[in-house]
């Protein structure tokens, strides 16, 4: 793993400290300080650290012949989270149906506070595929279909808000890091109802999303779909269909009574999908 910069106004210890539970997430049992320092890039004095005020915290778990687990303390947070982030169950049956009616790996993202993150996903059956995006996974919105499905139909004012202290980061050569051209394509999203990523977060990987409207008008989230790039053409127009049915559904589930997709955008209601961070 390539070392990540460090946002300003970021706690450096807490960064790398979060950096490392989710190495060792990722490690499955088989990390040890010394393959954590040199994967991170993190002195290992610093590691060591690291890892003992997170062991004794309940956090992390030394195993036999120095390797590392993630710690019963976890628990605490998955359900701290699940029981936050739960997805109405409308959300998740029609994610079920657009994912039988596609057959190509599709999730759901949904405003959390002051992310756009995945709350239900399902992988594809077909033999040339992307993967799974794991529940919990908020990837640059701006780089996404459902994270631009979402933005492009919040007001000018959420917007700015959530991009305060964020910058349009780069994910590959064809991420859109320039403000008119962004503001270009949420206008088209609007007009069109359909939000491309066009190997903007990942290479090879194409994206089709659609938002997902709240009772009062808002936007609460996307469904989208994910597919290798050779497969898009073809079924391109078919998913796009697909995508935009789900989410219409989803929203009349939410009690959205409005024109699919939206005709207008604005503060229309008085619980922002960003909070204060």
């Amino acid at each position: 793993m390539s070392t990540r910069s460090t946002p300003s106004g970021t706690l450096l210890t807490l960064d790398r400290g979060i950096r490392v539970l989710e190495e060792i997430a990722r490690g499955s049992g088989l990390c040890t300080a010394r393959s954590i320092g040199s994967t991170l890039k993190i002195n290992q004095g610093t590691i060591y650290q690291i890892l003992r005020t997170l062991q004794n915290s309940g956090y992390v778990h030394r195993l036999p012949g120095g390797r590392y687990r993630l710690g019963a303390r976890i628990a605490y947070l998955v359900d701290g989270y699940q029981i936050q982030a739960a997805p109405p169950q409308a959300i998740i049956d029609h994610l079920h149906a657009l994912h039988i009616a596609t057959d190509e790996t599709v999730y759901a993202a949904l405003a959390l506070g002051s992310t756009i993150a995945i709350v239900a996903s399902h992988e594809s059956t077909k033999r040339l595929r992307v993967g799974s995006f794991e529940a919990g996974f908020a990837q640059k919105p701006h780089a996404t279909a459902s994270g631009k499905a979402f933005l492009a139909f919040c007001d000018d004012s959420e917007i700015e808000s959530y991009f305060e202290d964020r910058e349009l980061e780069v994910s590959t050569v064809n991420t859109i890091t320039d403000w008119d051209v962004l503001n270009r394509e949420f206008e088209q999203i609007r007009q069109q109802g359909i939000a491309f990523d066009r190997e903007e977060s990942d290479t090879g990987i194409v994206g089709i999303g659609a938002v997902i409207i709240g009772s009062h008008g808002e936007p609460v989230g996307a469904y989208a779909s994910a597919m290798p790039v050779a497969r898009f053409e073809n079924s391109c127009e078919s998913v796009s269909a697909d995508l935009l049915k789900a989410a219409d559904d989803a929203s009349r589930a939410l009690r959205y009574r409005g024109v699919y997709p939206p005709t207008e955008t604005g503060p229309r209601n008085p619980k922002k999908p960003f909070v204060s961070r």
